[in-house]
This record gives C-alpha cells, structure tokens and sequence, in this order.
C-alpha cells in the first residue's frame, strides 16, 4: 500500500472526528441567553403547577374528618412517666416499683377473699398444690379500683385493654406454689385455642418474710419477686 493510499484512509476519519467536535461544540454554543432564558421559565412554570397540586391536595386531606390520635389507650393529654427497671430483653421482663398504693392492693384483696376458691386452671402433667385463685374483671368492681389499674398496665405495657383477659387474684399459703410452665397455650398440651397470651402482668399484693417469689428456671433465673 503506498504511502498516499494510507494518507487517502486516514484523511476521513480524522475529518470525521473533527466533525463530530464541531457539531458538539456549536450545539453548546448555540444555547445563549434567550435559550437560558426560556429554560428558566419552563422549570419555574413546572414547579409552579407541581406545588399548586400539592397544595390543592393538602386542602382536601386538611377537608376530611379525622380523630385526633390519642396518646396510649387513655388519650390523656399529657405524656406519663411510669418508672420502671430492665430485668431483661431476652426474655423480655420489666419492674415497675410501686406500681399500685397499698390501698389499691389492700382493696383487692379485700375484694378477693371471699370468692376465692381452689385453682382448677388447665393444669398440666406434674402441677399440683395450686393455690386459691379468683377471677374477676374491672367492670366488676364498682368502685373503679380494678379500672384504674388496668389503665395503667394499658400504659405501661402500650397493649391495648380490649384485649385483656380477666384479673386473676391468686393466694399462697405455706407450701403452696405453681409448678415450672409456660402462660402461652401450648396446642400439643392444652389443644386449639381461640387466642394466644403475648404477655403476663405480675402485681404483688402483699409482702411476706419468706417465700413468694417468681422463679424463671427455664431462663436461669433461680427467682425474682
């Protein structure tokens, strides 16, 4: 191949490179000010248009009816302050001291005693020496004892009450206890079951020299109470 030959292919190509520069370039040169100019007008109309949207659309959320959103189950209109100490998150266990005055404990169990009757709850293989247990729920109790305890368990658990079962009021005489079990409903044990327990409230109603603890020997914990 002569040297003209090469010269004649590679003349085209290095045209065509210059072209295409060339077309680049004036495409860039050619957006002077009216192009900018009318740039700006297009965004600014775009967004004119977007916020009116948006504002016409938070009228009509603002037009509809809505509850206001309460604070817990009580709607109370201040926060509340429930003191209480991590025993631990797995499993998951909390202390609220004080949780009920000695008043409100005394009227339990007052309210209790007479009614209280031999435990007969589901029990599983091995469980013996129940103590007296009663069942009894807020509405119940006419007094609104019982009511105000539950609303405080509503906020400090943040479960809702609607899903409460009934107080169960137990006493523990000497020698008396509940064998190591689970409060959730094992379907192999007790059968089916319309709900399931998600979490247990302890409130101790009175205090004794020994005894009356709360063992967790499943989780290493000898006792708590």
């Amino acid at each position: 191949m002569s040297s003209n030959e090469m010269f004649d292919d590679y003349t085209p190509k290095k045209k065509a490179k210059s072209r295409a520069y060339s077309l680049c370039w004036n495409s860039k040169a050619n957006i002077g000010f009216p192009g900018v100019f009318l740039f700006c007008c297009l965004f600014f109309l775009a967004g004119f248009f977007a916020s009116n949207l948006l504002s016409q659309r938070g009228r009509r959320l603002e037009s509809l009816d809505y509850d206001l959103m309460a604070r817990g189950e009580t709607g109370d209109d201040s926060v509340s302050v429930i003191p209480f100490q991590v025993i631990s998150w797995r499993p998951r266990a909390f202390y609220f001291p004080n949780f009920a005055t000695p008043a409100q404990c005394q009227h339990i169990i007052d309210m209790a005693k007479p009614k209280l009757e031999p435990s007969t709850v589901l029990l599983a293989k091995g469980e013996t020496q129940q103590p007296n247990d009663v069942r009894t729920s807020a509405y119940e109790d006419e007094t609104g004892v019982l009511d105000d305890i539950e609303e405080k368990i509503a906020k400090a658990t943040k479960l809702p009450r609607v899903n409460y079962e009934a107080f169960n009021v137990l006493r523990y005489g000497v020698g008396q206890k509940y064998d190591s079990h689970y409060d959730v409903f094992d379907p192999e044990r007790y059968g089916p079951q319309k709900s399931q327990r998600v979490a247990t409230f302890l409130l101790y109603l009175s205090d004794v020299e020994g005894g009356g603890e709360t063992a967790f020997p499943f989780e290493g914990w000898l006792e708590y109470g």
